[in-house]
């Protein structure tokens, strides 16, 4: 059965990113959020709160964005994996038999263990790759890195390896700490040129250039993610970047 997150989980996960609360994955209860009160428009705006809610609002977007490509990637990889014959188990061969009917003096061997399948350790690490978005999408970027790392030790060549180094560098960004943002993002860009987050992790090497100030090297890879990625949501987001950056 096909390991998808329904639009029923989808509304699910943005309740919970509103309401700072959040069910476990499968629980046949959803926490309904509580109705905010409407501000006082007798009090004046507070610029950091707008703020705090335009960035919440973005990575909500962000998060519903990634579960659709994570559903995607996970029905190619389990059709993959559960439409392999399964391999057949040639018979222990029996014994020789020693000359003038004397017993057999070697002692047969314990069969080896059996080995996990590969469908279910992709489940597993697809599960902790679901419960670190939870953890970002909650603002709890800490416990986030740490299960996007699990991720990648867990398989680091595998379907899901480049999501979680984007998704670790993506802990660095929000934190302000830009430096360390793009060491994850490059590491996307140089080990899985080729993978889906590729192009986003170019999009926010290019950003988190502008955050340190170094505009002529974001425009540079803005314009290289362009040229290598034209196709891309990621290349589209740069044209318009392009043209917000002054100079």
């Amino acid at each position: 059965m096909k390991r998808v997150v329904p639009v029923v989980a989808i509304a699910a996960a943005v309740a919970v990113l509103f309401a700072g609360c959040a069910s476990r994955h499968g629980d046949p209860d959803l926490v309904v959020p509580q109705t905010v009160p409407p501000a006082d428009l007798a009090q004046p705006a507070n610029p950091n709160t707008d703020a705090r809610l335009a960035e919440m609002q973005t990575s909500m977007t962000e998060l519903l964005e990634r579960i659709d490509v994570l559903n995607e990637r996970m029905n190619k990889l389990e059709s993959s994996t559960s439409g392999a014959p399964a391999a057949s188990v040639a018979p222990a061969p029996s014994p020789a038999q020693p000359r003038g009917g004397e017993a057999a003096s070697a002692p047969l061997r314990a069969p080896a263990p059996a080995q996990p399948s590969r469908a279910l350790v992709s489940a597993g690490v697809a599960d902790t790759y679901r419960n670190g978005l939870m953890l970002y999408g909650r603002g709890k970027y800490d416990d986030a890195r740490k299960t996007f790392q699990q991720v990648f030790d867990a398989d680091p060549t595998g379907e899901l390896a480049d999501n979680a180094l984007y998704w670790i560098g993506e802990t660095y960004f929000v934190a302000g700490n830009y430096a360390e943002a793009m060491k994850f993002y490059r590491r996307v860009t140089a080990e899985f040129s080729e993978a889906n987050k590729a192009p986003d992790a170019m999009f926010k090497t290019a950003l988190a250039f502008e955050k340190t100030g170094d505009l002529g090297m974001a425009r540079n890879t803005l314009d290289e993610v362009i040229r290598r990625y034209p196709y891309s949501s990621s290349a589209a987001s740069a044209k318009l970047e392009l043209k917000r950056i002054k100079y």
